[in-house]
């Protein structure tokens, strides 16, 4: 029984389950579920709430932080505090960059996603046939993804956990109020009250950003990922059919049919091009930065719990910028295999007719489908190399300019 649970293809629902869990955590429903019974419309109103709380709480959090670094009196002669905050500065400019891109193309994306179901095969054995489950999340990209909200829940509440044993086991005088977040904001956050407002906002704004930051790139490798299998579906079944001269209208139609799925892939690939490829660029910048922000406030905080955090966290956002980078890669190398495909096939026991409308279907096949912004940043293995290398540098030119 085990055994034929695990052989069980993956259904659309569960491709995409982990990235609409994640929306939904938040208390907003990005696919438009039907309307809810009335028994339950109370708690879409509480998670509408909680929403709005998350909201606020990032547009006030994210206000007062620039407010900050415009004065920069407060963080000058500090290599610390500058560090730690242009590290607040640039994870929250990406979430908010994420977050305004899926709002303003939420309706595109829930008309791809529906596209994509609608081509999902429709039972267990086209599932099989499609191979789907080697598509779907791969164990290593499950794990970084635990491990990256893992890195988060540990940021998020060790500061209140270390506030509570320094005071309590320690038996300091007084409580030393770490909050998750540097920014002094525009109340006393020293009083017990003002400490318990100022966690709360500082929850909810990480709790948003977190979310969003992981969710947009897990929207981006559940449906490429989804292109990808019609493309290898494609060149497999390109590769293993034989024409004959005698059935040449037969064959001739087959490649019609397989030309026209192609052009339809194409153009869902032309879809989520158009929703994740712009966010993906932006986010290269953002991504290098935080990269380089982290590693050097990892060296200036030394062997110590905030530096073995920020240690684990340099490892999740690299962890999370190669999944993006693998995903976009594997799209790169399976839409160009139809191409191969058509090499393969048996070409030469095929009419002429057919031997001319399988080369149009191999030039078709030779540019390869990528997810870029105006095709200037390909997303692939490449640009993570070209991100790392590109990290190294301006932390070394970094690094020796402060010091």
């Amino acid at each position: 029984m085990n055994q034929q649970k695990i052989e069980n293809q993956r259904s659309h629902e569960e491709f995409t389950f982990m990235a609409n869990f994640l929306f939904k955590s938040l208390g907003y429903d990005l696919m438009d579920s039907p309307r809810p019974s009335p028994r339950t419309r109370w708690v879409v109103m509480l998670q509408r709430s909680y929403f709005m709380l998350c909201i606020v709480s990032t547009f006030y959090e994210a206000f007062m932080l620039t407010l900050r670094i415009i004065q920069w009196e407060s963080l000058a002669g500090s290599p610390s505090k500058i560090m730690r905050n242009a590290l607040h500065f640039f994870y929250m400019v990406s979430a908010q960059v994420k977050f305004i891109t899926f709002m303003v193309y939420r309706k595109e994306l829930r008309l791809l996603n529906n596209n994509l179901k609608d081509l999902y095969p429709s039972d267990e054995q086209k599932r099989k046939e499609y191979d789907v489950n080697s598509f779907y999340l791969s164990r290593s990209t499950r794990y970084c993804v635990y491990f990256y909200y893992f890195v988060m829940i540990l940021m998020a509440f060790g500061p209140l956990i270390q506030s509570f044993i320094v005071y309590y086991v320690f038996e300091k005088a007084e409580f030393p109020y770490r909050k998750i977040f540097p920014t002094q904001l525009s109340f006393d956050s020293q009083t017990p009250f003002g400490y318990l407002v100022a966690y709360v906002l500082d929850l909810t704004y990480s709790h948003l950003i977190v979310n969003i930051s992981l969710a947009a790139d897990l929207w981006m490798m559940c449906m490429s990922s989804q292109v990808s299998m019609h493309f290898a579906h494609l060149a497999k079944v390109l590769t293993s059919y034989r024409p004959s001269r005698e059935r040449e209208e037969e064959d001739c139609y087959f490649l019609r049919t397989l030309a026209k799925k192609h052009q339809l892939i194409l153009r869902v690939h032309k879809d989520v091009n158009e929703v994740f490829g712009i966010l993906l660029a932006s986010n290269l910048f953002t991504t290098a930065s935080l990269l380089c922000c982290m590693a050097y406030y990892i060296v200036v905080q030394g062997v110590n719990m905030e530096g073995s955090s920020y240690m684990m966290l340099f490892v999740s956002v690299s962890g999370q910028f190669y999944m993006v980078s693998a995903h976009g890669q594997k799209l790169i190398d399976l839409s160009t295999s139809i191409a191969a495909a058509a090499y393969e096939n048996k070409w030469y026991d095929g009419s002429l007719r057919y031997k001319k409308e399988l080369l149009y279907i191999m030039t078709q096949a030779q540019r390869p489908a990528e997810i870029s912004a105006k095709g200037i940043i390909i997303i692939s293995l490449e640009t993570f190399k070209i991100l790392m290398s590109m990290t190294y540098r301006v932390f070394a030119v970094l690094r020796q300019t402060v010091q």
